[in-house]
């Protein structure tokens, strides 16, 4: 590779690191700060892109990416972590408790270990879905209307019916 060549890949990743860095204190600093009323933090992601039907997006919330839509009566409780690098949707009155993470980003495992490129999964969040302090949804989940999710669970797989689910992986417990 030419020094010209390596100069410009400099000249791009920093770039690409300083319009990261501005959207980062935009969202996560400005938006997302204890200081920041809802209706504020509402319009400034919303500037940014994401399709949010609801003001009830709690203080020190991270989001990475644009594709988050998130529907109406919904409630974010605080530090809640979306990946929205492939397409997340939370469907209408939802409750997410405080540090739920919800990822789309996958690493295959093959003969010559993990892959260093990325696979992008959404995920789908039904609608009344309750998930609770510190649940975690991995790629390409699917969760369908009216199931709730006990605390710190790890959702692994598609959750097709109404129900309780726990644990890790989350499993199904009860009826609702």
């Amino acid at each position: 590779m030419t020094h010209r060549a390596r100069a410009a890949l400099l000249v791009r990743a920093c770039r690409d690191d300083l319009r990261g860095a501005w959207r980062h204190i935009a969202l996560d600093w400005c938006a997302g700060s204890p200081l920041a009323p809802r209706p504020l933090r509402f319009l400034v992601y919303r500037a940014f892109g994401l399709r949010l039907r609801t003001a009830n997006i709690g203080r020190n919330c991270r989001v990475v990416g644009s594709r988050l839509d998130i529907g109406s009566g919904t409630f974010v409780n605080q530090r809640c972590f979306f990946e929205a690098v492939a397409p997340i949707t939370i469907g209408a009155d939802c409750q997410l408790g405080m540090e739920v993470m919800i990822l789309t980003s996958h690493h295959e495992i093959g003969p010559a270990g993990v892959s260093r490129v990325p696979e992008y999964r959404p995920v789908t969040i039904g609608d009344r879905v309750w998930l609770a302090a510190r649940v975690t949804v991995l790629p390409g989940v699917r969760i369908a209307a009216d199931v709730a999710v006990a605390a710190g669970s790890v959702v692994t797989r598609d959750l097709t019916d109404p129900g309780v689910y726990g644990g890790v992986p989350a499993r199904r417990i009860r009826d609702l």
